[in-house]
C-alpha cells in the first residue's frame, strides 16, 4: 500500500495539472513519496530477515534467530515510528502551504485540527497497539521456543 500511495502521489504531481506556482509544493509531494518509499523498503527488508529464519536447524539455532529478529525489531521499533511520523508530517506541512494560501481561516483551522487529532489518534492508539501486538506475538514466539528448547535439554 506504501508503494501504490507513493506511485499514485508521484502520477498526480506528474499528470495531475495542478498547476502549483512554487517548487516546494512539489517538494513535499515527493518528500511524501520518499518516506512512503522508504518505509516500503524498511517492510521488505523485514519480511526477508524473517523469511531467513530456518526452521530446519537445531532448535537452539532457531531460537537465537527469533531472539535476534525481535532485538531487532525492538531497536527498530523505538527510531522507526516517530522517525516515519516526523517526516510524513514536514512532508505534509510543505505540501498544505500553498493548498492553504488564500482559504479562509475557518476552513483551514477544521482541516489541520482532524489532520493532527488523526494523526494523533494514529501515532499513540494504532501505531501504538500495533506495537504492543507485535511485540506479544514476538515475545510469544520466543517463550514458546525456549519452552521447547528446554523440554528438549530435559530429554536428552
Amino acid at each position: 500500500m506504501l508503494v501504490l500511495t507513493a506511485t499514485l502521489i508521484a502520477a498526480m504531481a506528474i499528470f495531475g495539472g495542478f498547476n502549483f506556482t512554487h517548487w516546494y509544493t512539489y517538494g513535499g509531494m515527493v518528500l511524501i513519496c520518499i518516506v512512503c518509499l522508504a518505509q516500503a523498503g524498511l517492510m521488505l527488508s523485514l519480511y526477508k530477515k524473517i523469511s531467513s529464519i530456518n526452521e530446519t536447524v537445531a532448535p537452539a539455532a532457531h531460537l537465537q534467530q527469533w531472539e535476534a529478529y525481535y532485538d531487532l525489531r525492538k531497536k527498530q521499533n523505538k527510531w522507526n515510528m516517530p522517525l516515519y511520523y516526523i517526516l510524513l508530517n514536514i512532508a505534509m506541512g510543505v505540501y498544505l502551504v500553498e493548498i492553504f494560501t488564500g482559504r479562509p481561516l475557518l476552513n483551514v483551522s477544521i482541516f489541520i485540527g482532524v489532520y493532527i487529532a488523526w494523526m494523533l489518534f494514529a501515532y499513540f492508539y494504532l501505531g501504538k497497539r500495533n506495537m504492543r501486538k507485535e511485540d506479544e506475538r514476538l515475545n510469544s514466539i520466543v517463550n514458546n521456543l525456549k519452552g521447547i528448547e528446554s523440554q528438549l535439554a530435559k530429554s536428552e
